[in-house]
């Protein structure tokens, strides 16, 4: 079971690795959208098959554009968005399955891992009311976020 994970903060890319690997899970880390795209486009692509993880403010293109260019080619992409800026872009259209304000504790992060492994295995159904209760909607300010694995076409 793999996650992508995007951040340009090498610490906490660090840490999160290294917490996720110690969960059971693969991961692949990138610096930022740029690098994560030059993946993406590249033969060695896979897409991870539990989600891919990305902060929002880093140089360059930021999170909401990444899973933008990401949606393109993958509708049903499982997404978590990161970021200590909740509210600096507001562009919500982009859902993704969790928002999560840095810093985020790593017991979190793997209890929303867990979830989405669940989701993965069940063929992506809709845990919506479970995922609702670990997510941050409140502080990004989100009060009609549905499952967009249930949502998108």
């Amino acid at each position: 079971m793999k996650i992508d994970l995007v951040d340009d903060e090498p610490i906490l890319r660090e840490l999160y690795k290294t917490v996720i690997e110690s969960s059971g899970f693969d991961v692949d880390c990138f610096a930022d959208a740029e690098d994560y795209m030059a993946y993406a486009n590249s033969d060695e692509y896979t897409p991870p098959n539990i989600a891919l993880i990305t902060d929002v403010c880093m140089p360059g293109k930021s999170g909401y554009e990444l899973i933008d260019e990401i949606r393109k080619s993958n509708p049903k992409q499982k997404v978590v968005v990161l970021t200590g800026t909740p509210h600096s872009d507001s562009n919500h259209e982009t859902k993704a399955c969790f928002y999560l304000q840095k810093p985020v504790s790593t017991k979190k992060l793997i209890t929303v891992i867990e979830l989405l492994s669940a989701c993965t295995r069940a063929g992506n159904t809709d845990l919506a009311s479970e995922c609702k209760t670990k997510s941050d909607l409140d502080v990004f300010g989100i009060n009609d976020w549905k499952c967009p694995l249930q949502s998108n076409p």
